[in-house]
């Protein structure tokens, strides 16, 4: 993508990040950060609410989601259940369809639901204490509950893999829609379906434009100037 250097001081309505829609989303990325902002952007912007976030590894870190929200309160409507296990992650992820002193329905309302996080679906599945066709068998049947979730809540699932190989092939098979996050030196650029980064901020309230963002206010502008200005069409008013 082709850049323009020029820095604007203020653009109305600039798309910062792509909304999250109901389904399962996976976001393709090596920065653990862009799923802290795209939790919080959902959050404070989208569908206010509780985020239920299911996880492995230690992708659940306080200080970047601190780092990102405008409100320390935002953090408190984001509960998180840590998993250690492949049966650990199963049971949480079936546990959000259960109306039951350990589901979601005992503790909050099902409209009060904004989000389900769950980075790296498919780690714990990789563990050594399962056999290869018990692990995919687990890891699909889990990610089939996040969707029927989904449905239910009426909510995004924000998903990630670990690894993107022939184990993680039928997760293809689920997802509803794909997220793309690429690092580049003016910073993060998302790149999904119907959305691609424009603007990059670089502090004090500026941003750097694209070309793309350009082309797009060019294609809104010119039904309002169908015929183009040329010399010939230029005459003097008396």
């Amino acid at each position: 993508m082709g850049r323009n250097t020029d820095v604007v001081q203020s653009i109305d309505q600039i798309p910062d990040l792509p909304s999250l829609e109901e389904g399962i989303t996976l976001l393709e990325s090596s920065s653990r950060g862009a799923f802290h902002a795209l939790v919080v952007d959902h959050l404070l912007l989208e569908r206010p609410g509780t985020a239920w976030w299911i996880d492995t590894h230690d992708h659940a870190q306080t200080a970047p989601l601190a780092d990102v929200t405008p409100s320390r309160r935002v953090l408190r409507n984001i509960q998180i259940a840590r998993a250690f296990t492949a049966y650990q992650h199963y049971t949480l992820c079936s546990r959000l369809l259960e109306d039951s002193d350990y589901g979601v329905l005992a503790s909050v309302d099902r409209n009060d639901v904004g989000l389900i996080v769950v980075p790296a679906v498919d780690g714990l599945y990789r563990d050594d204490d399962l056999d290869g066709t018990e692990a995919e068998r687990m890891v699909v049947s889990a990610l089939a509950r996040l969707a029927t979730a989904a449905r239910c809540y009426e909510c995004p699932v924000l998903i990630s893999k670990a690894h993107d190989d022939e184990f993680t092939a039928p997760v293809d098979n689920l997802v509803d829609e794909r997220i793309q996050c690429l690092e580049t030196d003016e910073g993060a650029r998302f790149i999904g379906r119907e959305f691609e980064s424009l603007v990059y901020p670089v502090g004090n309230g500026m941003v750097q434009t694209t070309l793309a963002f350009w082309k797009q206010i060019l294609e809104a502008r010119e039904p309002a100037y169908p015929t183009p200005l040329t010399a010939g069409s230029i005459r003097e008013v008396a």
